[in-house]
Formats: structure tokens, C-alpha cells, sequence
């Protein structure tokens, strides 16, 4: 039962994580090591955003936030009664922004189409050593790399890193018979050394290396029985992205996040039977400042409503499915003085599949 009902509620945490704010993707969540025995997971999720800017001064920009994907894969095993490790695959951060429309994008009068195509790889090891009275604790190391293309009214800027690396540290208490459980676990930043290329007008083409610190971040994941075969379940997690820069001087802040971001979501999951269980999630993030100080940001906050189902094929094998709905904030840039556009009425849905195998 708890097999089953523990991986509804992981599915719709997974489908809700793509409409987290600044360029959040996963989440980072570490529940794997939590499984019972030794067990792999496979994820799979698509965001399909709706975002439109309006102005009356000097045009709208239509559907600037683009569709993507995101897959991450896990790994758990049990060394001892006391020792467990796990193995995570994940795509924690990434931007899908295009304006091939309106006053930002070469048909607008610009010699390109603004864009934002950052995508990013991350491996995780973690040990967790359990106390044996419900206690546990957790830490390991993350290794980040990433690589993006941003096009802006800087010029054109294409570069990557290696991996560099940071660390993972938590704390736990399990009261399995009410399926209690609460987890805290903080990531530290990483300074990622990027090399690439930038053709900076009217300078032309200049090589460029430079660091950007990825923020650390909080995450608070719990649950509990609060009756037969029922789950309650949320997360809180916070994440540094206020004073975040992607600086190339003297060209100057390509990105430029004014707010940390708090995300909050809290559920309920429901056995069905044996072999289906179900989950019901809402999410919120408070909106940040406004205006965004770049285009890479086009909303601020959300809300969201989310549900996810777990079918037991039998005792190794499950799949799981999710469907989130969200609404992101409402936000607006100031193009000149007194010229805004104003980002209004966006929307996005959010699907993911997992399939999950117990050894």
C-alpha cells in the first residue's frame, strides 16, 4: 500500500517542479533515499507554458516561453540495516525563452530574435545513515555543469562549464507506522566556470570566461497518515536566486534575478486499492518584485493544482503519471521610460511518468 501511495504524491511533486521560480526545473529532492530496499527509478516530464506580453506603445510579444522536457533518473540501495546510497540524475536548472515576435525579436527591428536556451546536467551521491530510533541523517557531494545560448540587447552569448561541485547535508525523522516522515535538507551554491564566446555590438566577436554562482537552497519535504490509507504530504523549498548575475564585464548583467523564492505545496493522496492510489496537489509561489529586471523572467509566482496516480504491477514494478495545471504571475518590463509590456493571464500544464523497480 505504501509503495503505491507514496509514488502518487512523488509524481505530482515531480509534474509541479517545472513552474518553480527563477530557472528552478527539478527541485532537487533527495526522496529516493527513503524507498524501502534497494530501488530505481526512471522520470520523465513536459511543461507547456502559455506567456504573452502585451503593449500598446510598441507592440506584443506573443508565446515567448517554449515547451520542454525533463528527465531525471535514480538509484537507492540499501548497504545495511544502518547505510543506504543513492544515485541521482537530475536537470536542475533551465530557461526556454524566445521572442521571434514583437519589439524584441528581429522582426521587431532588433538584429535578432531575443532568446534564452540554458540547459543543465547534475549528479548526485548520497549516503544516508539511519540511528535506528527513527533518526537519520543524510549528506553527500552534487556535480553541476551547463550550458546555454542567451541572446539579448547585449549581443550574443554562448558558452558552458565543466563540472564543478557542491555539497548536500540533511536531517530526518521516520515514524513508519503512521507514515511520518520530515526531511531538511540544504544544498550549498556552486560557482560554475563557464568559457564560451560573446559577439558584444558594436565590439564583434570576443572570447569570455567568467564564474556564476548557483544558489544554494533549502528543501522541507513531510508526511504523515491522518487516516486508513490516507497521506498527507507538501514540501517548502527555498532557493537563493535573489542577486543572481550572469556578468560578462563590460558588457554587464546578461541575467539579473532581484528575489529568492519560496515555494510551498501541500497534498493529499488516497488508496484506492491494492494496486491504485491517487493524489490531489495545490502549489504557490508568492510573486517577487516587479518590473523583472530581465526578459528571461517574464512572470513572477504561481499557483497550482495537481494530480497523480500510481498503478502496482506487482511487488518490484510501478508506474506512476501526473497532470499539473498551473498559473504563473503576472509580471511586466519596462522597455524605455513609461513604456511597459505587461505579461498578463499565463498559463501552463505540466505532465511527467515515472516508472519505478524494486531489487
Amino acid at each position: 500500500m505504501k509503495k503505491a501511495l507514496w509514488g502518487a504524491t512523488a509524481l505530482t511533486l515531480a509534474a509541479s517542479t517545472s513552474f518553480a521560480g527563477g530557472i528552478d526545473r527539478s527541485g532537487q529532492g533527495v526522496n529516493i533515499l527513503f524507498e524501502e530496499g534497494n530501488y530505481a527509478q526512471f522520470t520523465w516530464s513536459h511543461a507547456s507554458p502559455s506567456v504573452d506580453g502585451k503593449s500598446a506603445i510598441i507592440g506584443d510579444s506573443n508565446d515567448v516561453a517554449k515547451s520542454y522536457n525533463n528527465l531525471s533518473f535514480g538509484y537507492k540501495h540499501e548497504i545495511n540495516e544502518n547505510w543506504d546510497l543513492a544515485l541521482i540524475y537530475d536537470q536542475p536548472f533551465g530557461a526556454h525563452i524566445l521572442y521571434d515576435n514583437g519589439p524584441f525579436s528581429a522582426a521587431g527591428g532588433r538584429p535578432f530574435d531575443g532568446t534564452a536556451e540554458i540547459n543543465s546536467d547534475a549528479l548526485t551521491a548520497l549516503v544516508q545513515y539511519n540511528f535506528g530510533n527513527g533518526f537519520s541523517v543524510h549528506g553527500g557531494a552534487r556535480a553541476l555543469k551547463v550550458r546555454g545560448t542567451i541572446q539579448s540587447g547585449n549581443g550574443i552569448l554562448n558558452a558552458s562549464s565543466s563540472y564543478d561541485f557542491g555539497g548536500v547535508v540533511g536531517v530526518a525523522y521516520e515514524k513508519p507506522e503512521i507514515a511520518l516522515r520530515v526531511a531538511l535538507t540544504y544544498a550549498s551554491a556552486i560557482e560554475s566556470g563557464f568559457e564560451g564566446s560573446n559577439a558584444a555590438f558594436p565590439a564583434g566577436m570576443q572570447d569570455r570566461t567568467f564564474d556564476v554562482d548557483f544558489p544554494e537552497s533549502v528543501n522541507l519535504d513531510f508526511q504523515t497518515g491522518v487516516a486508513k490509507n490516507t497521506l498527507v504530504f507538501g514540501s517548502v523549498r527555498w532557493a537563493g536566486w535573489g542577486g543572481f548575475s550572469l556578468d560578462t564585464t563590460p558588457e554587464g548583467s546578461w541575467v539579473d534575478f532581484d528575489d529568492d523564492t519560496i515555494n510551498y505545496t501541500l497534498g493529499v493522496g488516497q488508496r484506492i486499492n491494492d494496486k491504485l492510489s491517487l493524489a490531489l496537489q495545490f502549489g504557490y509561489e508568492k510573486s517577487g518584485n516587479r518590473p523583472t529586471t530581465t526578459l528571461l523572467a517574464p512572470t513572477t509566482g504561481s499557483k497550482s493544482i495537481g494530480l497523480g496516480a500510481t498503478y502496482q504491477v506487482n511487488d518490484q514494478l510501478s508506474v506512476s503519471g501526473g497532470l499539473t495545471y498551473a498559473l504563473p504571475g503576472d509580471q511586466y518590463y519596462e522597455a524605455a521610460p513609461g513604456v511597459n509590456v505587461d505579461f498578463e493571464d499565463s498559463s501552463a500544464w505540466g505532465a511527467g511518468i515515472r516508472i519505478g523497480y524494486r531489487f
